[in-house]
Parts: C-alpha cells; sequence; structure tokens
C-alpha cells in the first residue's frame, strides 16, 4: 500500500511531530510505502524506512505530485494540506487527520478574519470531501463540529523510553514549576502566558518557573523580565525526558487544546500535571482547575512529597489510556479498516522528478545556509 502523509511540520516543537514520528513505524511492514511531505523538517526525526521530503511552503507541486503519486491513501495533517487534497478529489481513501486549530476570539486581532473564514471552511467544504474524519479527543470532535469523527487519542510514552542522566532536586532546592508550550506573540494570549508571568510572581522566591518552547525577541523578554526561566523548543528526545524528570510539576494556562500532549508527557514521568477546566483537559489529566487561583493555591500548599504522590496518581491516569503502542497500532488499523485492499498502481515518472527536484531543492538550500553561516 502507498501512503502519504501531508504536514507543514515535522520539527520537534510540536505534538504532531512527535504523534506521527510514534505512529508511522507501525504502518512500515511489507505491504506499506510511506511518502513524508513536510514544509519544515527535521530529518533527525523521521522514522527508518520513511521516505521524507521537504516541501516549500508556497505549496506549488504538491497537487501534481499527489496525482503522480498514485497513492492508496492520502493522510492530511495540517492546513494548509486539509484543502489541498479536498480539492484534488483524488482517486485514493483520504483521512483528515485533526489535530486542532485555535479559535477565532484568541488569535491576535489582524488575523481573525481569514481565520474564521478557514473554520467555517472546515465544516461546510472540506471534512466532507475525505474519507473519513480522525481526531484526538472526544472534546475535539465537538469542537470542530464533526461528531462522525474517529477519535484516537494521542501516545505520550515516547520521552519515558529514555533513560534520565540527572537525578530528582535534592529536598532543599527549589520546588520546579515547568510549562512546555509555543510563546510566540500569535499563541501567547491563548496559551496562556500571562497567567504563568503572574503565577511566577504570585509563587515568590521559593519556586522556579521554567517555560520551554518557541518564542520571539520581544515574548522571551516578557517571560524573563517576570522571573520565568524561557529556553528555546529541545528537538533531543533524551534532553526532553531529562527536562520533565527533573521538575516537580507540570502546568499549563492553555485556553485551547484538543489533547495538550505535555501533561501526558509529564504523567508519564510521574510528575502531576495541572490544567485549567477547558476543552480536552478533563480527559487528559485528573488535575483540572476552575480557574487561576486553583493553581496557584494549590501550588502554594504543595510540598516535594506531595507532588510525588500525585505524579503517581497522574501515573496511573496516563498509563491506562495514552500508550504509544495501543495509538500506533490502532492507527495502523484504522488505515487498514478504511483500505483493505491497496489498488497495486505505481507512481508516474513524473513523480520521480518532483521528488528528484524537491530533494535537490533541499540541498541547495542545505549548502546555501552553511556557507552563508560562514
Amino acid at each position: 500500500m502507498r501512503i502519504a502523509v501531508l504536514t507543514t511540520v515535522f520539527i520537534g516543537e510540536y505534538g504532531v511531530t512527535r504523534v506521527l514520528a510514534n505512529q508511522l513505524p507501525y504502518l512500515l511492514d511489507d505491504r506499506h510505502r510511506i511518502d513524508l511531505f513536510a514544509c519544515d523538517l527535521d530529518r533527525r526525526l523521521v522514522p527508518r524506512g520513511v521516505h521524507a521530503v521537504r516541501v516549500p511552503t508556497h505549496f506549488k507541486g504538491i497537487p501534481e505530485a499527489l496525482r503522480a503519486g498514485r497513492y492508496d491513501v492520502v493522510i492530511a495533517c495540517t492546513d494548509p494540506f486539509f484543502k489541498i487534497v479536498a480539492d484534488l478529489k483524488l482517486d485514493a481513501v483520504t483521512i483528515a487527520y485533526e489535530h486542532g486549530y485555535i479559535p477565532v476570539e484568541l488569535t491576535i486581532p489582524e488575523e481573525r478574519e481569514q481565520h474564521r473564514r478557514m473554520v467555517e471552511a472546515r465544516v461546510g467544504e472540506i471534512y466532507p470531501a475525505f474519507t473519513a474524519v480522525v481526531t484526538i479527543s472526544h472534546y475535539a470532535a465537538q469542537y470542530i463540529r464533526w461528531p462522525a469523527a474517529m477519535v484516537l487519542y494521542n501516545g505520550g510514552d515516547h520521552f519515558a523510553k529514555m533513560l534520565p542522566r540527572s537525578a530528582p532536586a535534592s529536598a532543599g532546592a527549589k520546588l520546579r514549576v515547568l510549562a512546555v508550550t509555543r510563546f510566540r506573540t500569535t499563541e501567547w494570549l491563548y496559551k496562556g502566558l500571562d497567567d504563568l508571568c503572574r503565577l511566577k510572581k504570585d509563587l515568590g522566591d521559593g519556586y522556579e518557573v521554567v517555560v520551554v518552547g518557541g518564542g520571539d525577541e520581544s515574548t522571551y523578554a516578557k517571560l524573563q523580565q517576570a522571573g520565568i526561566d524561557a529556553r528555546p523548543a529541545i528537538s533531543n528526545p533524551r534532553e526532553m525526558a531529562e527536562l520533565y524528570y527533573g521538575c516537580d510539576v507540570l502546568v499549563s494556562f492553555s485556553r485551547c487544546e484538543n489533547f495538550n500532549l505535555p501533561l501526558v508527557e509529564a504523567g508519564f514521568a510521574r510528575k502531576p500535571a495541572l490544567a485549567l477546566n477547558v476543552c480536552a483537559h478533563p480527559e487528559v489529566t485528573p488535575f483540572v482547575f476552575d480557574g487561576y487561583d486553583g493553581i496557584r493555591d494549590y501550588l502554594k500548599a504543595a510540598t516535594r512529597e506531595s507532588l510525588v504522590a500525585d505524579g503517581e496518581k497522574m501515573f496511573r491516569f496516563v498509563d491506562a489510556q495514552f500508550r504509544s503502542v495501543d495509538n500506533g497500532k490502532r492507527f495502523a488499523q484504522l488505515v487498514d479498516d478504511l483500505c483493505p485492499e491497496p489498488l497495486g498502481r505505481h507512481a508516474r515518472p513524473s513523480f520521480f522528478f518532483r521528488w528528484a527536484f524537491w530533494v535537490g531543492r533541499e540541498t541547495v538550500r542545505k549548502v546555501y545556509k552553511k556557507l552563508r553561516g560562514r
């Protein structure tokens, strides 16, 4: 079976990357060839056996490549691939793998109208054009207004497989509060970064607050001025494992998540993960709070011992539902159920010319960046 997977991002700071990197090996057997198309691609994260290519951000040539590829299954994971695939009407099983989008009211003002049109197009034009829609929580199926969507919970134990080199914090050290989230200006509002800054102030000097993710110059400055240790996204899985292992508790003030993968990742490190009682959070963690005050008060009353006990409760919760092996096997079974027999078609020669052009383009781009770096 020939399968195309389309995503704008395949880099470590995005949950969709970590989920796909876990799932794709379960599709790799004697009947499956997987081609991964990504605009932003970290080849170190591509599973062995998957054919990956960096495609241009203007998306020219992609429709022609998908037609010439003559795939049995095409899986779109992000915008604008949802619309591209919906418009093509390919002779293939098509899956919209919906990981979620920001609510219109939580986008920055200058993007709201464009974002609103995109959301409306999902239900009116895009989802109906796909063979199936898959999403990542029961909340998400309601949020995207497509109740027929198949729900496939993410796996989250990928970092737990890494043995941390560092030891847990000593009894006399500050309690470390960790947030794993993107914090660019466009994401600041819906990710709740103002609350994180407020939390650092309210907790005082007895707590260390660390946030890891992608930001821009102004947001790094805002976090640092608030006394928060702001760090860029980490691509090395072992370093991420050590980060979770080295904290005492994880917090999220996000207002819109269809899953919120870092909560589960922290749970597999046996750390309690605190979140607001909104969106998919009650499906993902037992530690949900009605507002900012509840999270602050929980942390003020916490001790290292109480957090260890709650970390065990968190682990039992995630271990029962969010194992990567279960996610990967269910994903593979879903694909097989939708396409039980491959059509046995081969890609046209024009597909290989296009693919080779993109590979060459990526090579030239790397050489240019390297020379420019000198």
